[in-house]
């Protein structure tokens, strides 16, 4: 049977919020500082999720979604209450929110971004969109330079470098989520090569032929 929950839409008063102990989210500082940004710019858009807890040293919730929003306001320093839900859970509900709520946040699709950057170039210059959205110069080129290259050249065909350019160095950079880049590190342990450039050949061969590495 499915537990029915009666949340609450309301502003709490600051000085009655405090963080939980069981978030595994880590921000960054550079993040932070967009964050608070945005926050000083926009003003405070999303709700902090929270639960009702005993009261102690004048603290009534806990933050189950939302802490480094809460923290941001409190660098920002002008807020007295911020729009919150609270959500009728107990702590083990609670910590599997949580856990549930950094988790199901979806990952960046870097070409679809890449396309929205291409768009944005045309109203905004680098420096008002490192600005705005915290990209720096190097990662915006990037993303740019991604548009550049044409990926269904490659058909099934094993690619490999020719005798004129084999030995001339070129560069392709290529931005990562957290986890595409620990299945890269994967791949290249399975590739088990000498050095990672010598790896990344190889992993990217045998995509190429098979569809997969081979183990």
């Amino acid at each position: 049977m499915t537990k029915k929950y009666h949340h609450e839409v309301k502003l709490v008063k600051v000085g009655e919020i405090k963080a939980n102990k069981y978030n595994p989210n880590v921000f960054p500082k550079n993040m932070m500082e967009q964050l608070v940004k945005r926050i000083k710019e926009e003003g405070f858009l999303q709700p902090i999720l929270l639960r009702n807890i005993k009261k102690e040293n004048g603290y009534k919730y806990e933050i189950m979604d939302g802490e480094h929003r809460f923290i941001a306001a409190e660098k920002i320093g002008n807020y007295e209450e911020l729009p919150a839900i609270i959500l009728d859970k107990n702590l083990p509900e609670a910590m599997i929110a949580t856990i549930n709520m950094n988790k199901l946040r979806g990952e960046v699709d870097v070409l679809k971004l890449a396309e929205v950057f291409h768009q944005l170039h045309k109203t905004y210059s680098i420096e008002e969109l490192e600005e705005k959205l915290g990209y720096n110069t190097e990662e915006q080129a990037g993303l740019e330079n991604l548009l550049q290259y044409d990926f269904g050249q490659l058909g099934d065909k094993e690619v490999l470098p020719n005798e004129e350019n084999k030995d001339k160095i070129q560069e392709f950079k290529l931005m990562l989520t957290t986890k595409q880049m620990k299945i890269l590190n994967k791949a290249i342990d399975v590739a088990n090569k000498e050095d990672n450039t010598e790896a990344l050949i190889t992993i990217c061969l045998e995509y190429l032929k098979h569809g997969k590495i081979n183990s």
